[in-house]
């Protein structure tokens, strides 16, 4: 009997550990890690949304960026299979340095090309405003025609790295979300 209550007492051990590192392998891959990406200095790889991918097209001018100066940035994502920029995108930007968020809205385009206007020297000094139009099915800023959004304030005001998430939350129609958003995290260095 002894022997019967070891071999359980193991068997219970091994199977309890078979779970949780089971646990811990099935928790590195999920379906929603496909969407998401990493970038630093390198263009993030593709996001798989079905059967589709997409890639990130992210600029900044300048592209060396100093601190209180005006940086443009425009943000699209191509569908590589057309060859052309998903229309319809709404993101949410997430600007963060030293673990200190900065700014965190939402921005949309109706023609998939957001761009963003930061004016670091315009505004108040403790706070941002935003130049633009709230969408009402979005929840988001856009553009007026032929202009930026402008993001007037201290966002890279300071030298060092910052951190910039943006999240896809909709493509191709302004009532399409996605299920789960596409994430994208990378740093950007102000001198």
């Amino acid at each position: 009997m002894q022997v019967i209550m070891t071999k359980c007492r193991m068997s219970v051990v091994s199977f309890t550990s078979f779970l949780l590192l089971g646990g811990i392998v099935v928790g590195f891959y999920s379906p929603s890690q496909e969407a998401k990406a990493q970038h630093h200095g390198a263009p993030p790889p593709a996001a798989a949304i079905g059967d589709r991918k997409l890639t990130l097209d992210m600029q900044m001018k300048p592209t060396n960026i100093t601190q209180s100066g005006d940086v443009l940035m425009t943000i699209a994502f191509l569908d590589e299979e057309q060859n052309a920029n998903v229309q319809h995108v709404t993101l949410r930007m997430d600007i963060s340095k030293d673990g200190k968020h900065i700014l965190s809205d939402f921005f949309h385009d109706h023609n998939g090309e957001v761009k963003l206007m930061f004016k670091d020297k315009e505004g108040d000094s403790s706070s941002q405003t935003i130049g633009g139009n709230q969408d009402v099915l979005t929840n988001a800023w856009i553009a007026d025609p032929g202009s930026p959004i402008t993001i007037r304030g201290p966002v890279f005001n300071e030298s060092g790295n910052y951190d910039i998430g943006l999240d896809l939350t909709t493509i191709d129609n302004d009532k399409t979300d996605l299920i789960e958003p596409v994430e994208y995290h990378f740093d950007v260095e102000v001198s």
